[in-house]
């Protein structure tokens, strides 16, 4: 568990999730997503990758979460990633990105990827701050049709 400020001073705890924040992580899903993951897959994430599944607590609640899988023990993907509305453009997003990709480093990995949708630009300015790059777009990744842009990261 780690202390840390948003820009406006507030300190948030990130720690591991567990079982009983996944209905506050499911509400914060749904108030970001267009096609949400369901709560049994982020079970699934919880039980099987909890130690790559981090959320940011407020409060005593949750107000933030980054979902990660570590594959072929060198490459951190990062699946998912949300803030709850109120907690936006606070600098939690980027304190979650660097907090998993530091997860990622201490298993070895050394390459971190994700996906992102095209229309999604606060995102990718975020994801390109952090250093990642866009390698390739993959047609129709979303249920909706949206193409997304492939990001990597090397250190």
């Amino acid at each position: 568990m780690r202390v840390l400020r948003l820009k406006d001073n507030a300190e948030v705890c990130i720690r591991e999730v567990s079982l009983g924040d996944l209905s506050e992580v499911y509400e914060i899903e749904k108030l970001s997503f267009k096609d949400p993951y369901p709560l049994d897959l982020l079970h699934t994430f919880a039980v099987l990758n909890s130690d790559t599944f981090l959320v940011a607590v407020k409060d005593g609640r949750v107000v933030g979460y980054v979902i990660g899988v570590l594959r072929w023990d060198v490459i951190g993907h990062i699946l998912n990633i949300a803030v709850h509305p109120c907690y936006r453009r606070r600098g939690l997003g980027e304190l979650l990105m660097r907090e998993i990709m530091d997860v990622f480093r201490k298993k070895g990995a050394r390459v971190f990827r994700l996906e992102v949708r095209v229309s999604n630009l606060a995102a990718q300015r975020l994801y390109e701050k952090l250093g990642f790059k866009k390698e390739y777009t993959i047609p129709n990744y979303y249920s909706d049709g949206e193409a997304c842009y492939v990001m990597f990261k090397r250190d």
